[in-house]
């Protein structure tokens, strides 16, 4: 988003020509009001001094021109709050005036109230309109002419006559002056007040802008079916959403939702361990940390519980500021019920397929040692009968592998030995599989000892292999190694199968999950493989890493500790 750069100097604000500095009533009042006042004083004077002036048609016509410019401050359609051209009358009748009373008395006493012209030249400057100022310019040569007349005649006095040089040579040169100034004033002082009136609207407009996009955010918050807390830098509270607010464990007898989400116990994902009030989210993003999807319970580990996924945030500006914190509660509960319910059944499944299993494998055993003896088309099914089954007793396997993992860490049988030799069980137990569809599976591996569970490193090397061979086309090659890195076991499988996405790769270990790719080509799997590795070298405190490139191929390297 970009913003216009704010003027620097009063030219670069533009100037509304309907905008006045003050009223023009007001100003009338002031000024006309002010000349008035001092021709009426002038007049008493001369009436002591030189009366004779002032019984002259031409001083009576100007008097009246001025008591006319005076009157018309009084009519109503001064108030109007812009001025108007026809304003213009007020210093043309006072100019007007004074050009006819010196017709009559040019070099006497009204040579010295010629400068109370400056205020109606003043007002026209104020109406800001460059005509004004023309008019100003030749009524002050007006004004003059007598005095012209007057010095051409050459029946002046040197004294007079330089008076008279000096008022012919300043009179307009002062007005016009006088009026150019009251003209920039007015346009300097009107543009500010343009300025900060055009402000103020912005900062109005922006005010209420503000307020829209406060009521939207505030109105889509509310209606989010997750809890949302906002907070400042320090933690205090700055917006807590309906459903929060709303909450009848939040807000039981009258309690502050607030107050009471801070101080409620909580419990780790057990149901039973107390989370420190330092390690609660709320403490850990104002402290600046990142939370995702904690899983906690709230209320008696004895009582009525609810399981809540909580995440969290420090909000921080492009500089790196932290300026907010943001906290987002989804009860969970439902959720998690269901997601045991499935692991309780699957669990029970594959217990009651163990036994029918065990069964007919036996009775296949059985088969096999009279297969001289049963009818050769009963014969050549056995090995596919035979197949299938162990294919349905690792599937039972790895259900019930999957089914331990949900329900806590999985169980392990520490004992010394080889990596080698458990992988390359797993690889002597698989070359069949990789034959048929014409995939060069190759072990090269070195001796890697250490303290691990065979059986379980077993499922471990089988479900990657096994995945190799799946996801690779007939010709390709599958390599596996094993050996040692510092003080760990490497475990690493490399294909040149169909590789992985990007976003396959965000969900690989999720329990039932299979790629599009996966679904698409009908290879057979039900996603736990993967899930299960991963509960595995967790149990080990080992770590797994996997490098994909679609249409490449695919590389998956498990570290365990040696001991």
């Amino acid at each position: 988003m970009t913003h216009a750069p704010r003027p620097d100097r009063d030219a670069d604000v533009p100037v509304d020509p309907r905008v006045s500095l003050l009223s023009p009533r007001l100003t009338a009042r002031l000024l006309q009001g002010v000349f008035a006042v001092i021709f009426l004083a002038a007049t008493l004077l001369l009436l002591v001094i030189e009366p004779a002036i002032v019984a002259t048609p031409a001083y009576l016509i100007g008097g009246a021109l001025i008591g006319t410019a005076t009157a018309l401050v009084l009519i109503p359609a001064m108030n109007v709050p812009n001025y108007q051209p026809w304003m213009l009358a007020l210093p043309v009748l006072d100019y007007v005036a004074f050009a006819i009373i010196r017709t009559e008395s040019t070099g006497a006493g009204t040579n010295p109230m010629v400068m109370m012209l400056t205020l109606p030249a003043i007002w026209a400057g104020l109406m800001r309109s460059r005509w004004a100022l023309a008019t100003i310019a030749a009524l002050s040569v007006a004004v003059i002419v007598p005095d012209l007349y007057v010095l051409s005649l050459g029946t002046l006095s040197g004294r007079d006559a330089d008076r008279a040089i000096m008022l012919i040579a300043m009179l307009p040169l002062v007005m016009v002056l006088g009026a150019i100034a009251a003209y920039t004033m007015a346009n300097i002082l009107v543009g500010r007040q343009t300025a900060l009136q055009r402000e103020r609207e912005r900062r109005t407009a922006a005010a209420a802008e503000s307020e829209r996009i406060r009521f939207l955010l505030d109105t889509v918050v509310d209606s989010l079916a997750v809890g949302v807390i906002v907070t400042d830098r320090e933690g205090e509270l700055v917006l807590m959403n309906r459903i929060l607010r709303e909450s009848p464990e939040l807000s039981a007898n009258g309690a502050d939702p607030w107050e009471r989400y801070k101080n409620s116990p909580a419990f780790e994902a057990d149901g039973s361990t107390p989370v420190p009030q330092e390690q609660s989210t709320y403490a850990r993003v104002v402290r600046g940390e990142t939370v995702s999807e904690r899983l906690i319970w709230v209320g008696p580990p004895d009582g009525e519980q609810r399981a809540l996924s909580i995440s969290g945030s420090p909000v921080r500006t492009a500089a790196g500021e932290h300026i907010a914190n943001v906290i987002i509660i989804t009860e969970v509960t439902e959720y998690l019920r269901a997601l045991r319910a499935k692991d309780a059944f699957i669990g029970t499944v594959s217990h009651e397929l163990r036994t029918p299993l065990t069964t007919v494998t036996g009775v296949l055993e059985l088969f096999d040692e009279y297969a001289d003896n049963l009818p050769g088309e009963v014969a050549e099914w056995l090995p596919v009968l035979q197949r299938n089954v162990a294919r349905q007793h690792v599937l039972v396997r790895d259900l019930l592998t999957a089914a331990g993992s949900k329900a806590g860490t999985v169980m392990l049988e520490r004992t010394p030995g080889d990596l080698l030799a458990v992988v390359t069980e797993a690889v002597s137990a698989l070359t069949a599989e990789a034959d048929r569809k014409s995939i060069t599976l190759t072990l090269d591996g070195d001796a890697a000892f250490g303290t691990f569970d065979p059986s379980r490193l077993a499922q471990v090397a089988e479900n990657l292999i096994a995945n190799a061979v799946r996801y690779t086309r007939p010709g390709g090659t599958v390599v596996v190694r094993t050996r040692t890195v510092d003080d760990e076991l490497e475990l690493s499988v490399r294909d040149t199968g169909v590789g992985i996405s990007d976003t396959d790769k965000e969900r690989l270990f999720e329990q039932f999950f299979r790629s599009d790719s996966a679904r698409s080509s009908a290879i057979r799997g039900i996603g736990l493989g993967l899930a299960i590795v991963k509960a595995i070298v967790d149990a080990h405190r080992g770590r797994i890493a996997i490098d994909s490139e679609l249409g490449v191929g695919t590389t998956v390297t498990v570290r365990l500790p040696r001991d």
